[in-house]
């Protein structure tokens, strides 16, 4: 995999970015946010998952083989990694965006202190019984992206419950969505926040969608963001 590790000191608190479905460790959220909490004193980590990313930079392996279990693995080894870099790793913290938000709530990892979630799908939908059943004749089933994905993808999503992950997961959690996001319903955040465990805190941003890609909304997710963690790490 293929990551950027933003370090403005020695020791320094950490933040790891765990990346949307189809987006990579160079979405322009990300290096605002990488920006701003170095200035603020945070290290950060953003890292492309397998099969994500483009040109030299691009992460081995084949997007349409992404799984959750895939993602969790590459994850951890994330974490790893940052336990190996000059990081303060008593305070590390994560962002998981969209489906990363899935990852970083599937994975459990003990080793986070605090945790962020954006647009984060308290589950991910399910095709219809027509759409499987030509996923599995064909091998594959297609993205609107034009991206593929194969049919075990959808199988390895019957492993895993959110709800019941979210309740075991002990340190802070703050969960930001936005009002008019189309991909993830803003009701999946209030699933989410039902399940979680204290401490925890709901932030609905009005009239934002699901990438927070207007400047006033974005800067709400990013002070909101530094808020956390100067609280928490």
């Amino acid at each position: 995999m293929f990551g950027n590790l933003h370090l403005p000191q020695k020791g320094a608190p950490c933040v790891l970015f765990s990346h949307g479905f189809g987006s990579s460790k160079e979405g322009d959220k990300w290096l605002e946010l990488s920006s701003r909490l170095y200035d603020a004193g945070f290290a950060s980590l953003r890292f492309s998952y397998r099969g994500c990313g483009e040109g030299e930079e691009r992460s081995e392996g084949e997007f349409e083989d992404t799984t959750l279990t895939g993602r969790v693995l590459d994850y951890k080894a994330a974490i790893d990694f940052l336990h190996r870099a000059r990081i303060n790793t008593t305070r590390l913290g994560v962002i998981g965006s969209s489906f990363g938000g899935m990852v970083a709530l599937a994975a459990r990892d003990d080793r986070i202190r605090a945790m962020i979630t954006l647009a984060a799908p308290f589950f991910f939908p399910s095709p219809s019984e027509l759409e499987l059943k030509h996923s599995k004749d064909k091998g594959y089933f297609e993205l609107g992206s034009g991206k593929r994905l194969r049919a075990s993808f959808f199988e390895d999503l019957t492993k895993y419950d959110i709800g019941a992950e979210v309740k075991k997961i002990h340190y802070p959690l703050l969960i930001i969505h936005g009002t008019m996001d189309e991909t993830v319903p803003v009701e999946q955040a209030y699933g989410l926040y039902r399940h979680a465990t204290e401490p925890k805190r709901l932030e609905i941003i009005e009239e934002a969608n699901h990438i927070f890609d207007k400047p006033e909304h974005l800067e709400t997710v990013i002070n909101l963001s530094i808020e956390w963690f100067k609280s928490y790490l």
